[in-house]
């Protein structure tokens, strides 16, 4: 059953799967009190949640959120995803492996002056290390962000994809471990979601999200659409909560009409629905019509 719509951070970024050279455009347009609209123009037609990943970009506008308008930051939940993995990969460019790493260093060596994080450096397992730099990704945003409006923190597809890959699940159990115990939930964002599915299920392995793509023309539904959808059905009927993102396919799928027709065959298996712009008009519209979903 749908319980939240959530405004995506896509435009606010400068990501757009078609076409980047369009989204790059249109961050450059985007000035942050544009964006402030945004967001105020979502909370106004039904969104109460915001996803975001730990971008730059994202970070100035939660700081500028705060300073001026900071009672949006109590009407949202706030999903998370960690890691920033493009602009690790631009660093590594700019400064070579070894700046990153010095850099990695140094930013969880800060992180690593609380409590858990100690902890962390004096046993130096690859769990203990993946902890830390997502604590480490997250520092900042804690510091500004409602702690308990704060649901959940997934982990960029990247990872996932390579943990599930290599059959990781001691990694996976310790983080839904680690964050539990902060009062946050868990997640995965992940574009082969069958694949995902069957490395939980085979690990009886239960995290609290799964963040994956769910649209009418089957666009980053991996390995195929019809074994996404079985996917996404078996994971909620397991007990995991399933956000559905990417529901315009990019802009490729003709209608909003088309969207939701689609979208409320799963209504029953999904707990929130995300999707990013970045005009206030379109916010408006967008989010009016996801309140058909919301039984």
């Amino acid at each position: 059953m749908v319980k939240e719509l959530l405004l995506g951070d896509n435009p606010f970024i400068g990501v757009s799967h078609l076409a980047q050279e369009k989204a790059r455009e249109i961050q450059r347009e985007l000035l942050i009190e544009r964006k402030v609209e945004v967001l105020n123009a979502a909370i106004d037609a039904g969104a109460v949640g915001f996803t975001f990943t730990v971008h730059p970009a994202n970070l100035e506008l939660l700081n500028y959120v705060k300073r001026y308008q900071s009672n949006i930051l109590n009407k949202l939940s706030f999903y998370i995803l960690v890691p920033y993995v493009a602009g690790y990969v631009r660093e590594a460019t700019r400064t070579g492996m070894p700046g990153l790493i010095k850099k990695l260093i140094k930013r969880m060596l800060a992180t690593s002056l609380s409590k858990d994080g100690l902890l962390s450096m004096m046993m130096p397992t690859p769990v203990n290390i993946v902890k830390l730099f997502l604590d480490s990704e997250l520092k900042e945003y804690m510091k500004i962000l409602p702690r308990n409006n704060v649901k959940a923190v997934l982990l960029h597809e990247t990872l996932t994809e390579l943990i599930v890959a290599f059959n990781i699940p001691e990694i996976v159990r310790a983080l839904v471990k680690h964050f539990r115990r902060k009062n946050i939930g868990f997640g995965l964002e992940t574009r082969n979601v069958l694949r995902t599915m069957e490395f939980l299920m085979e690990n009886d392995l239960k995290v609290d999200y799964v963040m994956t793509p769910l649209n009418p023309l089957g666009y980053q539904m991996t390995p195929s659409k019809e074994d996404a959808e079985r996917a996404i059905v078996k994971l909620s009927t397991w007990g995991i909560k399933v956000i559905a993102i990417n529901i315009l396919a990019s802009g490729a799928v003709g209608s909003m009409d088309e969207v939701i027709s689609y979208l409320k065959q799963f209504r029953d298996y999904i707990y929130a629905v995300a999707v990013g712009t970045s005009k206030p008009q379109r916010a408006i519209a967008v989010f009016a019509l996801l309140r058909n979903l919301i039984t």
